[in-house]
């Protein structure tokens, strides 16, 4: 009698969890609450550049409306680096950018930072908003806590706007508008996100180099700046790296008009 008894109510059971499971659709779109990179943003390393891209025949980059020069074999080699570094999250990175950049472009453009920008908030957290570096950097723009606090974000026990993506998108570009008053070079700019703006200024002057992108770093940082330019380059010819068009549904791409 017993085995009679529970056949029918093990049948409604796995009837019910087929049900379950099966009805469940896929997200379309990246939830902020679930961000899918681990704590520390990591970024894999691959062989070789995706086969489907390759630099235009005249070997110039536009970031920020300065024309960068891609044509040497060594600055070849570290942007391929780069785009096979970031190759594998790109499809991420797109579904996330429907996301963050709606809302990060008009406060760029608001601010009169360069568009291209954006790109730097990519290479930084992979627009994971929870994300936390190992040594105290948060948020989406990765400041720390002493910058935090200089750019105007309260940062205590209570609250961290390093975690509010336009606050901390507002001091970004604080800091950026300030790091362009000194160097009046957006890679520069870029290149100080990374490593400090009074590094910078002491490396320009001690290297005395023709442009930024020629200064001798320590290695996280000559990485970085081909880095943002991998990003760019990955979101402005998706289709080159397997990204499926369905992903797509963020295609605003803007030039920007250097200042006059």
């Amino acid at each position: 009698m017993k085995r009679h008894f529970f056949l029918p109510v093990i049948g409604t059971l796995v009837f019910l969890f087929s049900q379950t499971v099966f009805s469940q659709e896929p997200d379309s779109l990246p939830c902020m609450a679930q961000p899918n990179l681990p704590a520390d943003y990591y970024i894999m390393e691959v062989d070789s550049c995706p086969s489907g891209y390759t630099l235009d025949d005249e070997n110039i980059l536009d970031f920020c409306g300065q024309i960068i020069d891609l044509s040497t074999h060594e600055r070849k080699r570290k942007l391929q680096r780069e785009l096979s570094s970031l190759s594998g999250l790109s499809s991420l990175l797109v579904q996330r950018a429907n996301f963050y950049f709606p809302v990060v472009e008009p406060i760029l453009s608001a601010n009169n930072i360069p568009d291209d920008f954006k790109y730097l908030m990519v290479v930084e957290s992979g627009m994971n908003p929870y994300v936390c570096s190992g040594k105290g950097a948060a948020g989406l723009w990765q400041f720390m806590a002493g910058t935090a606090d200089d750019y105007g974000l309260t940062v205590n026990n209570r609250v961290d706007e390093r975690f509010h993506l336009r606050k901390s998108t507002d001091a970004a570009c604080r800091y950026l508008h300030d790091a362009y008053a000194k160097f009046k070079d957006w890679v520069a700019v870029a290149q100080s996100y990374n490593i400090g703006q009074a590094r910078i200024r002491a490396e320009l002057e001690r290297q005395q180099v023709d442009e930024a992108l020629e200064l001798r770093l320590v290695e996280e940082t000559n990485r970085y700046i081909y880095r943002i330019f991998a990003a760019k380059i990955i979101f402005t010819h998706p289709k080159n790296f397997g990204i499926n068009e369905k992903l797509l549904y963020y295609k605003k791409i803007r030039r920007y008009s250097p200042r006059r």
